[in-house]
Parts: structure tokens; sequence; C-alpha cells
């Protein structure tokens, strides 16, 4: 990317070594401009205006039945999307609550959110989820905010999701790096949207030509310990791949080994799934190196390639399944492979989504593909968290029937009657399910 001011010397000086050169985005502000600057939205309450109807529809493309209304078909603040989850923990106080797993540099707090019914248990197996690591990763955070509404909309009507958030605790963190989410939004030059690493202080030093050079900030993904300081990073503070002075160095880095190493969450986390953008890549460790992989290879790859298959139903969208390593360039120091080795968690996966690697302007997800894209996501991620519930309907022997005093089971759920009623198959197609929560009004006892 250059500035348009040194664009003809530039092309001059490749020109005089005999270096081809095409122009892939003439305008990278104005493309910027066009994907994501901000809509101005009339009165929403105006219901009566058939074209504003028409236009609110069209911008939105997704009805939920969560009581905290979010905005899906477009980008929000850091402040805004934390506001929306204290909502949803006002509304659902029975199955939702926030917490902070630390600050940043610049003092925000990493605000993530728990959800599991009852909210209070803290026995149940974890499925940890995160995003926005990277601050340019706009539509990871995204995908992650639409997950949570996923699960707190469907609780009650879809039994599947509902058994998910009877069983399990969810962790949801959107944005790991939210000083650098931030500045990314601050402004609409390219060099401030396409910032990558986090806003660590600024330390200037002379270079080999003896200039000044003040360069700030840490890669998050190379500071975790494992491998630390090896292949695809760098010790060059103005690299973006900036590994840090060293493991760890990073209070957003540290918070998440904090809460991961915590009483609530040590040695109950079985899957752990770190959203990136972008190359439309489903990717298991170790990333460090190529050919490297964990002992338990063949269950990530189980899980991972229908994870893929799932998601590539929903609207066809094509994904490759490996090593970052091998089908990507080797990267050390990552939260993921750290996950895997450090803290023993069994289903991790980092996913790069939407758009494919052949695009230029692949950060600039344009807002109509915000919605498809947690919606695809969403299908892939339900298989692995289907792999955590079938390890606990091993763990439990089986479904749970529930008896009263009389010895005539019961159904756990209130809505297995709906249920039923809604899908004559459901007791056969999601047996797993619904023996566990259904066992009356499907007949199993």
């Amino acid at each position: 990317m250059a500035e348009e001011s040194v664009i003809e010397n530039l092309q001059l000086l490749l020109n005089n070594v005999g270096i081809d050169s095409i122009v892939t985005i003439p305008d990278v502000k104005k493309l910027m401009l066009k994907h994501e600057k901000r809509r101005r939205i009339p009165n929403e309450n105006d219901t009566t205006n058939p074209i504003l109807k028409a236009f609110l529809k069209r911008m939105n493309d997704y009805t939920s039945r969560n009581r905290a209304k979010y905005g899906f078909g477009d980008y929000h603040s850091y402040d805004e999307m934390v506001q929306w989850m204290k909502d949803i923990e006002y509304h659902y106080p029975s199955m939702a609550k926030t917490y902070s797993i630390g600050r940043t540099h610049e003092g925000r707090e990493i605000v993530g959110i728990k959800i599991g019914n009852p909210i209070h248990r803290t026995d149940k197996r974890i499925v940890w989820i995160d995003g926005g690591i990277h601050a340019r990763e706009w539509a990871a955070v995204h995908t992650a905010l639409y997950f949570i509404d996923q699960l707190i909309s469907d609780y009650g009507v879809d039994p599947k999701i509902t058994a998910y958030i009877d069983t399990l605790n969810f962790y949801i963190t959107p944005v790991l790096n939210p000083d650098g989410f931030e500045y990314s939004q601050s402004e609409d030059s390219p060099q401030t949207r396409f910032w990558r690493k986090n806003r660590g202080p600024k330390t200037c030093f002379k270079d080999h030509w003896r200039r000044e050079r003040c360069c700030s900030g840490v890669d998050l993904n190379r500071n975790f310990d494992f491998h630390w300081g090896e292949t695809g990073s760098s010790n060059d503070i103005c690299s973006e791949i900036y590994q840090g002075t060293s493991a760890f160095s990073e209070p957003e880095s540290r918070a998440v080994r904090d809460k991961m190493f915590s009483p609530e969450l040590y040695g109950k986390v079985d899957a752990f799934i770190t959203l990136h953008t972008y190359s439309q890549m489903w990717i298991h460790p170790y990333n460090h190196q190529r050919r490297s992989v964990p002992a338990d290879i063949n269950d990530l790859e189980l899980v991972g390639k229908q994870g893929v298959k799932a998601l590539e139903k929903v609207y066809g969208t094509k994904y490759r399944f490996g090593t970052g390593a091998d089908i990507l360039y080797p990267s050390a120091g990552g939260s993921d492979d750290w996950a895997k080795a450090k803290a023993n968690v069994k289903y991790v996966f980092l996913l790069e989504l939407r758009p494919g690697e052949e695009e230029w302007d692949g950060f600039l997800l344009d807002r109509r593909q915000l919605i498809p894209t947690g919606r695809e996501t969403w299908a892939g991620v339900q298989v692995v968290i289907d792999a955590v519930m079938d390890a606990q309907s091993t763990v439990t022997s089986g479904p749970i029937h529930v008896s009263d005093s009389k010895g005539a089971c019961k159904d756990q759920a209130m809505w297995c009657n709906s249920w039923i009623e809604t899908n004559s198959g459901l007791c056969q197609s999601s047996y797993t399910y619904m023996s566990q929560y259904c066992a009356r009004s499907c007949s199993f006892c």
C-alpha cells in the first residue's frame, strides 16, 4: 500500500530495476468507505413508511428473538458491543453474565459473556470462543457476537441449542484487543484501518541508517508461550508480527492465560475456537512448523472436517483444512497452539473467515456478507460443540431419564410438546438431546 504522493516515483523505481507491477486497488480509502462506513439510518420507529421498512429489512436481513437488540447488518463500536452484552445480562439473568478477563494497555476492560443455565453453575464443561485478537479483523468480531445471539435467541426454541446451554458453559470474548480495534475505527485512513497489533507503548530508536524510528504495538497472536519467538514472528517492533519482549509480555495475552488457568475454567475447557479473517481456512494445531500435529490428530481431523462440510453446506463457501503452517504459513506463539499444548484443550481450532485468500481487500468485508458469514460459521462451529456434547453423553453413560416419586419418567424441558408439534420426527433425528430432555414426550421411558 502506497501513498498517492509517492506512487509515480515508486513506479519509476520498480521500472528501473525491472520489476513488473500492477495496481490491485486504486483507492483503498474509497473502498473502505463503500464497504464499511456506518450508515445514517432514518427513524426506525416510523413503521408506517413502507420504503423505510423495506430498507431496514434489506439492511439487516435478520430477525432475532433476543430481547436485547443489535444491528447485525452493520459494524459497531466496542462500547456498543459491551452495552449489548450487558443488555443481554439484564434481560436473561438466569443464563447470561458478563465478565472481564483483564485490562488493556490503555485501560479498557476486555469484556466477554458467559452463557449457561443455570448461570451460577461452575462444574460444567466449557466452550471458549474469542475474536478480535487482531484489530483489523472486524468480521471475526461480528461473528463472535452472532454466536452469542444464536445461543440466547434459540434457547427454549431449538432443542439442540437448549441442550447446549443446559449442559455446557460458553465463554465468549468477542474482542480480545479492544485498544487496537477502537484505534482501527478511529480514522478513515487505510494505515489506521489496517492496524493489526495492540496499542502497546511507543519505542523510538536509530535504524541502520541512523534515522530515528518510532513504532508501537505487539502482535498478540505471537505473544503466547508456545515456541515463542520462533518462525513466523519478528523481534522488530515495527513489524506487524512483532512478538513482544517475552512471552506474555502484553496484558491482553496474559488476560487470556489467567482466565484459562483460573479455578473457574482450568481443566474444564473442551473446545477453544478463535476467530480470524481472512482466507476461508479451518486450522488446527500445530502452526509453529510444518508437518507438526498433536497426538490426537485423528479426533481433530474428524471433527474439523465435519465442521467444514457443515459450513460449506449453508452457502457453498469453500474452506481449506489443515495446520496453518501447512496451508498458510508457519507462525509461532499463537493462542491456539498454546491452548492445545499448555492448557490441554481437546478441540482447538482457528477459523479464518470470509473472503477467500485470493481477495486483495479481504479485511474490508462488505456489510452484506456479515450475516451470511455468521450463519455459515455457526453451522460449522456447532459440529465442534456436538463433539463436546457427545463426550458428555459418554461420561454420563447415556440418556438421563428423570423419574418422579411414582417411578414415571419426566421431561426435563418445558418446551418438549411444542418442539414435537413443530417437527414430528424430532425425537429420532435429535435422539441424543431429546432422550435427555424430552424422554416422556418422546416415549423413551
